[in-house]
């Protein structure tokens, strides 16, 4: 399993999705596929195409003649209404060009479309092609997109039909919403999500059809969709640096949760929100409020006099020092924040650490100290319903640092 996946079904972890099962029925655990070399056939054929380069319309679009051939020989012509000798007019022609530049197998220079060194070595080698797609897959433009991508990768590879409602359930599970509405995610925002990510990919290859969305995706789809969730790319060497250790405990709840972190020196107190949150095993959907030296910092329009955190670096914080971190004002989740020392770390890591962070919305340190009561207790009347409001099992002793590392890592690398 890639480590994305992996850091995102960390995320899932907490929530009261049953995403999860999803992965049982993916069988990512199980061999790579066998490369299906004739399903990439429309980007083989279009690199071949172009040879060492074609050069563009005045405008940047591929030539007319170009157009048409494209279209009558991948066969997608049939039906189609118009002269299909635009690129501008003619979808199928424009999302090839600009998947496979996202692909990294063309890009344009001197106002020709040509093949990249990898377009170039992969035009003569189909099954190397699919392994390509596979390993570039989700395309996704910024954490949603990535997100998105992955989700609909999932439910694909476990041979789910309605992908995007899998999409939605798993973000919705996460926080995210309408860009437009501020509402929940639905089928139809999830495909908007997806569309470019990695619906169009599939499209391109002849492996969806909307005629038949009841049904199961094809196998030629699941096995290019288990590919791209078990790709794995090769580990990035990286440098160790100034780092600042740190030991994080929730206050108020007996027996402590804690965790022990070392985090780059030069994170500011904005960086240093997410790296909790990560740590801790929170989701991030709730406002949150440092208090350091007297002054509270954060980001929230309706406070006022609240400091910049990103004008305060822990490079600059004493060792020795003991702050505060507030997470969701509402429940109020207070950490008292200690910088232990100075030391040096490659990356943000979870040293050591106990107790499983408490559920979202649970009702701050007494409604859990409840919570926990009445999950262990099977016979309490309101066991069941709490049970079913988690939807999963919920240890209080279970805490992984390895995936608190995975998940500060990942939110090292992205912004919600």
């Amino acid at each position: 399993m890639r480590a994305d996946l992996a850091e995102l079904l960390d995320e899932l972890h907490g929530s009261r999705s049953d995403l999860l099962q999803t992965v049982d029925e993916a069988a990512l655990d199980t061999g790579p596929p066998a490369p299906e070399p004739e399903v990439v056939e429309p980007y083989r054929w279009f690199l071949a195409r172009i040879g060492d380069g074609v050069r563009l319309t005045g405008a940047g679009y591929l030539p007319p003649p170009l157009v048409g051939e494209t279209m009558r020989a991948l066969g997608w012509d049939a039906g189609w209404f118009g002269a299909a000798n635009r690129e501008d007019t003619t979808r199928p022609v424009a999302e090839l060009r600009d998947t496979a530049r996202r692909l990294g197998l063309v890009r344009v220079h001197r106002k020709e479309l040509r093949p990249t060194a990898t377009g170039r070595r992969l035009a003569d080698d189909p099954v190397g092609l699919w392994h390509h797609i596979a390993g570039r897959l989700p395309l996704g433009r910024g954490d949603a997109g990535r997100i998105a991508g992955l989700l609909w990768l999932l439910a694909v590879a476990a041979g789910r039909p309605h992908p995007e409602d899998l999409v939605a359930e798993g973000m919705n599970a996460l926080g995210w919403e309408s860009g437009e509405t501020g509402e929940p995610l639905d089928h139809w925002t999830a495909f908007s999500a997806v569309r470019d990510t990695v619906r169009t990919v599939f499209d391109l290859l002849g492996l969806l059809d909307a005629r038949h969305e009841q049904q199961p995706p094809t196998p030629s789809a699941v096995a290019l969709a288990r590919a791209a969730l078990q790709h794995e790319d090769p580990p990035t060497p990286v440098r160790a640096g100034p780092a600042v250790e740190l030991t994080v405990t929730l206050r108020d709840v007996d027996p402590p949760v804690w965790r022990r972190l070392t985090v780059p020196e030069r994170s500011t107190l904005r960086d240093l929100d997410r790296l909790l949150q990560a740590a801790m095993g929170w989701r991030g959907t709730h406002l949150s409020l440092f208090e350091l030296h007297g002054r509270t910092y954060g980001e929230i329009e309706d406070m006022e006099e609240l400091g910049d955190p990103r004008t305060v670096s822990m490079a600059a914080v004493p060792e020795g020092t003991v702050f505060g971190y507030d997470y969701d004002l509402g429940d109020g989740w207070e950490h008292d924040v200690r910088v232990e020392g100075r030391r040096t770390a490659e990356a943000p890591t979870c040293l050591a650490g106990a107790r499983a962070c408490p559920p979202e919305d649970s009702g701050g340190p007494d409604g859990y100290h409840r919570l926990v009561q009445i999950l262990g207790d099977p016979r309490h009347p309101e066991h069941a319903d709490l049970h079913a409001w988690l939807g999963r099992p919920f240890d209080p002793e279970a805490f992984d640092p390895d995936a608190a590392t995975r998940r500060m890592r990942a939110r090292s690398r992205s912004r919600r």
